[in-house]
C-alpha cells in the first residue's frame, strides 16, 4: 500500500468517524426536532455509506486494473467515481433539507395566570374567549403623589396659593 493510500485512509476514517458522531446526535435530537433530525439522520448514514465505499475502492482499484486492462479501465472508473458522488450528492441533499425541514415548536410550559392565546396572521380571525374579571392580573393601587419639599414653580398647574 502507498503513501497516498494510507493517507486517504487515514483521512477517509476521520470522516467516517465524524459522521458517525453526527449520527449519534441525530438520533437524540429526533425527540426534539422530529422530521428534521431523521433526514439530517439518513444524510449521515449515506455520506458515512460513501465513505466506506471510497475506502473499499481504494482497495480494490488495483486489482480492477490488473484484470481489466487498461484500455478498458477508463469507463469503469467513470462508473466507479459516478456511484461515489451519488452517495455525497444524496447524503449532502439530505443534510440541506434537514436544515431546512420545517420543526414542530417545542411545548412551552405554561406560565402561572392567563395567557392569552395567540391570533393567526391575516385573514379571517376568531373571536377569543375573555378570561373574568377576577383572572385578570391586577396593579396594587399607587399612593398619591405628595408635595415634594423645597420650592414650588407657582406657574406649575394644580399649585395652590397656601394664603388664599
Amino acid at each position: 500500500m502507498s503513501l497516498s493510500q494510507v493517507l486517504y485512509v487515514i483521512l477517509a476514517l476521520g470522516m467516517s468517524a465524524l459522521l458517525v458522531v453526527g449520527v449519534v446526535l441525530m438520533i437524540r435530537a429526533k425527540a426534539e426536532h422530529g422530521r428534521a433530525a431523521t433526514l439530517g439522520l439518513f444524510g449521515c448514514v449515506v455520506l458515512l455509506l460513501g465513505e466506506v465505499y471510497s475506502i473499499v475502492r481504494i482497495f480494490t482499484i488495483s486489482s480492477l486494473v490488473g484484470a481489466l486492462g487498461a484500455d478498458a479501465f477508463g469507463p469503469v472508473v467513470f462508473v466507479i467515481d459516478l456511484i461515489g458522488m451519488l452517495f455525497n450528492a444524496v447524503g449532502l441533499g439530505l443534510l440541506i433539507f434537514a436544515v431546512i425541514a420545517r420543526r414542530t415548536p417545542v411545548q412551552q410550559p405554561q406560565a402561572q395566570g392567563w395567557q392569552q392565546p395567540q391570533q393567526p396572521y391575516g385573514g379571517w380571525q376568531q373571536q377569543q374567549p375573555q378570561a373574568p374579571a377576577e383572572w385578570q392580573p391586577q396593579s396594587p393601587p399607587q399612593p398619591s403623589p405628595s408635595p415634594q419639599p423645597g420650592w414650588q414653580d407657582p406657574n406649575q398647574p394644580g399649585w395652590q396659593n397656601p394664603q388664599g
